[in-house]
């Protein structure tokens, strides 16, 4: 659901891919890493002060396919972060400084119209999909997550993609079950998009993602909104000549809820974030 403990990002790479294969399998790839840093990460329960700093190195990989498209990335931080494990039901709960971990989401969507053979597309709506994501990691409330949905490709003028994914969330693992074998479920609206534009001969592109994810009575949760965005200009243009692949900006990371934990005083508040980022990003 995130990339902030996670997060980022069901986005970038999708708007700047590039033919990869003469042939009819696979149309474009694009491959990128990013270095991120910023402070301000809520650390939830026993937290006393909220500067805490954290360093993000992502790969993230986007492809078109015949069948479909792949959205996949993988985070690996270090965080001055109070992490989380077991459950207050059983007396397992503990928490302890942790320096590392990872987060990745993996992310299929198998296009519809390819399938039947139809075309589903209608109006704004370029094609539906079937739509399926992992989350994994280590961090946080110990994600391992299975999320299974329908997905939409908007036709907007201006965006060079945006996409609406409406998903039923199998929780696992979570940090809150009395019985780490407990499932629980929820449902997920995730936006993703990227805008470009510019100002004189300045590129600039805004993309990002955002979730709303609804309560779960069986993990403990509440309904929860996070959402990364990304603000970049086109540096590799300026500097070396070469357009979409070296940019330079900020992500601004936001959490309403964050992660849908409730505070072990059993009250109904929740933890909100607002974490703003130095970004470097390079696609290939």
């Amino acid at each position: 659901m995130n990339r902030s403990l996670p997060t980022l990002m069901l986005a970038g790479g999708l708007a700047f891919g590039v033919p990869a294969l003469a042939g009819d399998i696979l149309h474009w790839q694009d491959n990128s890493l990013t270095y991120l840093y910023g402070e301000n990460f809520q650390r939830l329960n026993f937290n006393e002060e909220e500067q805490r700093t954290q360093t993000t190195f992502t790969f993230e990989h986007a492809s078109g396919w015949v069948w479909g498209d792949i959205f996949y990335f993988l985070d690996y931080m270090r965080a001055d972060n109070l992490q989380s494990r077991g459950s207050f039901a059983n007396g397992t709960f503990r928490q302890h400084e942790k320096n590392t971990f990872y987060y990745m989401e993996f992310s299929p969507r198998v296009s519809l119209s390819w399938l039947t053979g139809l075309d589903l597309s209608a109006g704004p709506i370029k094609d539906v999909k079937a739509a399926f994501t992992l989350e994994k990691g280590d961090g946080g409330p110990g994600t391992e997550n299975y999320l299974y949905g329908i997905g939409l490709d908007w036709d907007v003028p201006g965006f060079a993609f945006l996409q609406t994914n409406l998903y039923q969330v199998k929780i696992n693992k979570h940090v809150f079950f009395a019985d780490p074998d407990s499932n629980g479920y929820a449902t997920q609206l995730t936006i993703a998009g990227a805008y470009p534009f510019a100002i004189g001969d300045q590129d600039f592109v805004v993309d990002g993602f955002i979730d709303w994810r609804s309560p779960s009575d069986d993990a403990g949760t509440q309904t929860s909104v996070g959402s990364s965005i990304q603000i970049k200009w086109d540096a590799g243009k300026q500097l070396f000549g070469e357009e979409r692949k070296l940019y330079v900006g900020t992500e601004i990371n936001m959490w309403h809820n964050k992660y849908g934990v409730k505070p072990v005083d059993g009250s109904t508040d929740g933890f909100d974030q607002t974490a703003v980022q130095a970004l470097v990003k390079y696609h290939f």
